[in-house]
């Protein structure tokens, strides 16, 4: 039996599907692709033109019948040569395209494999988590410790009146604030999406709680990341995809999820290269997540047992409560009497010394530059490609002597020597892929500093070249000392 695809293929439903449920299908799909809601790009009216074929031949119940008569003809197990020849009539499957959906919005089918990305059941895709719950639940804890306060408080000593009235206000804060995180922490734990980036063979996925946002992976025309660095060590990296022209933003971490990101979107652009290529369309069907609704399904949004509404009337309520029964407790109290002032004054621990002095020249001899630029007389290597680095001093009041690092498996060497001055910036250029790290002094401590290694890439993709671009803030620690990871003299 040949495979073909048929104009009931196309409408996505079943070939014994009734009139109504052909109607319905089309509906779906034209409000779907409608040039209207694409920007009346050419794309689009081209999908909509296969659609509207489709639904024209399937809603006459004469070119149905021929329709079917062909199917039948085409998957006959008596093939011959001459027939295998037949000319047969293109039908193509509409491409995917950017959109937003609400969970809940979906048919039963969509939702299940939407779930089992988001839960990592299927295999083929990659996700990043974005958030997580955990300062959530710190917050919680410490604001329950306030109600711990009033209790022990109100035990010991009985309140002023100036200070009830204090009391009631912080209650009414920390009440408010306390329903805020609870009710957030429900709505997290009741989503069926949760907050995820997912990368299919087709399209770049947004889930944050029941909202879903999708991408085409070939409408990604820029990517920029910004790796975060406090005194050396990795913190995040910001990612601005340009996705359909607009730019979306992204924090996440650690460093190896954005290298595995970068490898999956190649490796599926790639492969949906090749099936453009090979007109093989049943690829774009497999793995198209957002199919049109299927007859038979129903969208029922899930029903919830608590409103988090409910949490905002609730629990300051029972934070009132609570002060009222504390109240009652700390009228049978005495007065507490008035807090000692002490009258001696605070002195800090008197400042050492610094034991570095800064040389009048940089370690060559050449004269410290006046703004941020390359020290003279240092060679320029690694040049000729397309990465750059930024390294970002504006967070320090001490000018820095810095080096850009390559790294290879037999020794390490300086390819770019420069100065920064206090609360300035520097942007490297033309930097060779690789893998690299940042090594500078503090010129005012002599504290020596290593950021953590990092690579810089070049890579041809459907749209031109993928290349690096790099940002690292230097961070001064409290007590000035900027040396990590055991940087020594000889390693600087």
């Amino acid at each position: 039996m040949k495979n073909i695809r048929t104009h009931y293929d196309n409408l996505k439903v079943a070939r014994n599907a009734p009139p109504e449920v052909i109607r319905a299908a089309y509906k779906t799909l034209s409000q779907k692709y409608h040039p209207d809601r694409n920007g009346n790009s050419a794309e689009s009216q081209r999908v909509m033109k296969i659609i509207n074929d489709s639904y024209a031949v399937l809603s006459d119940p004469e070119a149905r019948r021929r329709h079917d008569a062909w199917i039948m003809e085409q998957e006959s197990p008596e093939t011959s040569e001459g027939r295998s020849q037949r000319p047969q009539r293109e039908v193509e499957f509409p491409p995917p395209v950017s959109g937003e959906a609400n969970f809940y919005d979906l048919d039963e089918e969509t939702r299940k494999r939407i779930k089992d990305r988001a839960s990592g059941l299927n295999k083929d895709q990659f996700r990043i988590k974005l958030d997580g719950v955990l300062w959530n639940y710190i917050w919680c804890v410490l604001l329950s410790g306030w109600f711990y306060y009033i209790y022990t408080s109100a035990a010991e000593f009985r309140w002023e009146e100036e200070t009830t009235y204090w009391y009631a206000g912080f209650t009414a804060a920390v009440g408010f604030l306390l329903a805020r995180n609870v009710s957030w922490l429900y709505s997290w734990h009741s989503k069926p999406l949760k907050s995820w980036l997912v990368v299919t063979p087709l399209y770049l996925m947004k889930f944050h709680l029941d909202q879903i946002s999708y991408w085409p992976i070939w409408t990604i025309s820029d990517i920029k990341a910004t790796h975060n660095y406090r005194n050396g060590s990795y913190q995040d990296t910001a990612l601005l995809l340009t996705l359909d022209g607009n730019p979306k933003t992204f924090s996440i971490s650690p460093e190896s999820a954005y290298q595995k990101l970068l490898s999956k979107l190649q490796e599926y652009d790639t492969r949906f290269r090749s099936a453009v290529n090979s007109n093989d369309v049943a690829y774009i069907i497999d793995n198209d997540d957002f199919l049109p609704v299927r007859e038979g399904h129903t969208n029922k949004k899930k029903k919830r047992s608590f409103s988090p509404l409910a949490a905002y009337i609730f629990i300051p309520l029972i934070s009132f409560g609570f002060l009222g029964v504390s109240y009652e407790i700390n009228q049978e109290r005495p007065f507490k009497p008035a807090y000692s002032k002490s009258k001696t004054p605070y002195t800090s621990k008197p400042q050492g010394k610094p034991s570095y002095v800064r040389s009048a020249t940089a370690p060559n001899g050449a004269t410290w530059p006046s703004h941020a630029s390359y020290v003279a007389d240092y060679p320029k290597l690694n040049t000729g490609g397309l990465s750059s680095v930024t390294v970002d001093n504006t967070q320090n009041d001490s000018d820095v002597f810095v080096k850009l690092v390559s790294i290879s498996a037999n020794e390490s060497h300086p390819v770019r020597v420069f100065f920064i001055p206090a609360f300035g910036q520097f942007k490297i250029n033309s930097i060779t892929p690789g893998l690299y790290d940042i090594r500078y002094r503090d010129l005012t401590t002599g504290g020596l500093a290593r950021s953590e290694s990092f690579t810089l890439e070049e890579v041809s993709t459907y749209n031109g070249t993928r290349y690096s671009d790099m940002t690292m803030t230097l961070y001064k620690v409290r007590n000035g000392n900027m040396q990590t990871y055991g940087l020594s003299e000889s390693e600087f």
